[in-house]
């Protein structure tokens, strides 16, 4: 982010006010919403604005907080120019800013949290990288296919910093794939994979696992057919194998290492589940198509991946 533009459209975004009371549109709208209680008038109201959430900017500061910002931004500008040093100071107390005005505790609410993500997103990076986005208007060509856990701590764009377009993710509770079972099963999984093999020709299939995840947790810990779920203990029977293997192994040991052992084989399982579809095999076994397994553990801060082709092969850590 360089200083002077990212302290510019922050105090533009900090400091523009409504008078009206608005819903926002992540889209890139606002669609004015009237209050409760409001007395009708015999005059026809005057139509609301529609405010985008991320402005063109203005050649000519307009308000005063765009002349607010205007005005920093040259101070700002000389400051990089003179002092490095003082520079860098000033880009740290505006990221603390922007933390501070992300953080969601503001009256908009959670709601509003987001918003502002994007109007950030926007300005740093869609606005910045015309290119890209130019060509992902026209498809999408990712070299990666990644599996990974719905589990809010372990995001794989955020871990690997990837940029949109390089990979296609299906996520879910503890990154099962199920077995091949054509006109039945799970097609939520099945069919995204068909897609990224099958239309996208991706590279590389990954499948991620992590430390502490809830639903490795419930597959060890739960006996069979004792589950209080809807859903969730049924999802869990992919990873039975998984199950059997770890109380074989580690099945004496406190269950924290029980989940450890688990957390990393049930990526195997995955792994060999996805052999058992003939279009993902064909592709492996004529070197057009790689599968991998990997595990996260973001409490030791490090990351694993190990290769799998018809066995599992070495692993390197990161």
């Amino acid at each position: 982010m360089g200083t002077g533009v990212g302290l510019t459209s922050f105090i533009v975004a900090a400091s523009r006010k409504q008078s009206r009371k608005m819903s926002t549109c992540l889209g890139g709208c606002n669609v004015w919403t009237p209050r409760r209680g409001r007395k009708k008038s015999s005059t026809p109201a005057e139509s609301p604005a529609v405010v985008p959430v991320a402005e063109a900017p203005s050649h000519t500061p307009t308000s005063d907080s765009d002349k607010m910002a205007a005005s920093l931004n040259q101070k700002v500008d000389a400051l990089v120019k003179s002092n490095p040093e003082a520079a860098k100071k000033l880009e740290e107390t505006i990221a603390a800013l922007e933390k501070t005005y992300l953080s969601g505790e503001s009256a908009e609410g959670p709601i509003g949290r987001l918003g502002r993500g994007f109007q950030t997103f926007k300005s740093n990076v869609y606005d910045k990288d015309s290119a890209l986005f130019d060509k992902l208007k026209t498809g999408q060509w990712p070299k990666y296919m990644i599996i990974a856990c719905s589990d809010s701590r372990v995001d794989p764009a955020t871990i690997f910093g990837l940029n949109p377009g390089e990979a296609f993710m299906v996520r879910n509770v503890a990154n099962m794939v199920p077995a091949w079972e054509p006109k039945g099963g799970y097609p939520s999984v099945s069919s995204a994979l068909e897609y990224a093999v099958k239309h996208l020709k991706v590279e590389h299939i990954i499948v991620i696992g992590h430390r502490l995840c809830g639903g490795i947790k419930a597959l060890v810990t739960t006996e069979e057919g004792q589950g209080s779920h809807d859903f969730i203990e049924n999802w869990l029977e992919i990873g039975k194998p998984a199950r059997a293997a770890t109380k074989a192994v580690s099945g004496s040991d406190e269950v924290d290492e029980q989940c450890k052992f688990c957390e990393k084989e049930s990526v195997n399982v995955s792994l060999t589940n996805l052999l058992s579809y003939p279009w993902v095999k064909e592709k492996v076994v004529g070197k057009k198509l790689s599968i991998h397994g990997g595990f996260y553990d973001f409490v030791e801060g490090s990351f694993q991946v190990w290769d799998f082709e018809l066995n599992v092969s070495h692993s390197q850590k990161f």
